[in-house]
């Protein structure tokens, strides 16, 4: 009986778990997949993915490895977990790795994407796809704070109090702030604003607190060179709110090139 690992790349729809881990309470990501692997597999596996989602929170590319003993080539198990999941989880890609390949340990770069609607009337379509901001946003202000934390920093400011990591520094290459007109035959015109941060990792709600900050200064509530005096602060308290999960998509996974992976 001979081991051999799987790099399994999914995407879902996080309105209906209780997010990516196994929950006592609640469905989770994770049971459907690994329920749905136990059945094409003929034994049960645990997979590790990247990182954790929180409840709500979507993935356009979460990344995952699982050990088995089956036999089945890899790209089998695309259609074959497809046919058994529900709706909103499909599995996008799975190859064979390396046995030391890990897909949280070995990752070199993240991207996030967070969606705002920023339109006088909520759309009830969108609901929980989006964040809806009812007043008009100064993008170009909103661009200027978020230039204060690209580069590497200590984000103690713009985590949970609840992280558990000691190392709270982080960098972050790049933060788009990008406008897109909404379709001219909708009811309720507005913009659909995409926020997209990429860096070498994120802090546990990191990506929403800076989004709910970021609003806040489009807003006009706070000015460009607070956030800079937020950041130096390394205090969680003086920084925005925590913008809702349903606006948040993990984006993608990027991991060292290599021959073998």
């Amino acid at each position: 009986m001979e081991w051999r690992k799987i790099k399994l790349t999914f995407g879902y729809q996080g309105t209906a778990y209780y997010g990516l881990q196994r929950q006592t309470n609640g469905p989770s990501i994770q049971l459907e997949i690994e329920k749905v692997l136990a059945r094409v597999l003929q034994h049960d596996t645990v997979i590790v993915a990247s990182g954790r989602t929180d409840s709500g929170v979507h993935a356009r590319e979460q990344v995952a490895h699982f050990r088995t003993t089956s036999r089945i080539p890899a790209e089998r198990l695309i259609p074959a977990m497809n046919t058994l999941l529900p709706d909103d989880i499909v599995v996008l890609n799975a190859e064979d790795v390396p046995m030391d390949f890990h897909a949280r340990y070995h990752v070199v770069e993240k991207t996030y994407r967070y969606r705002l609607l920023n339109q006088p009337i909520p759309d009830p379509f969108l609901r929980e796809w989006s964040q809806h901001i009812k007043a008009p946003l100064d993008l170009e202000k909103m661009r200027a704070a978020a230039n204060y934390l690209i580069g590497t920093h200590d984000f103690t400011s713009f985590c949970s109090v609840r992280t558990k990591v000691e190392d709270k520094v982080r960098t972050i290459y790049e933060i788009l702030i990008e406008e897109y007109e909404r379709d001219a035959a909708l009811p309720h015109q507005g913009k659909d604003i995409w926020l997209t941060f990429r860096g070498n990792g994120f802090l546990y709600n990191m990506v929403r607190i800076i989004v709910g900050t970021l609003v806040e200064v489009g807003k006009g509530k706070w000015q460009v060179d607070d956030v800079k005096a937020m950041l130096e602060a390394k205090n969680r308290d003086v920084a925005g709110i925590t913008a809702p999960p349903h606006g948040l998509y993990l984006w993608k996974v990027e991991y060292r090139k290599s021959p073998d992976v």
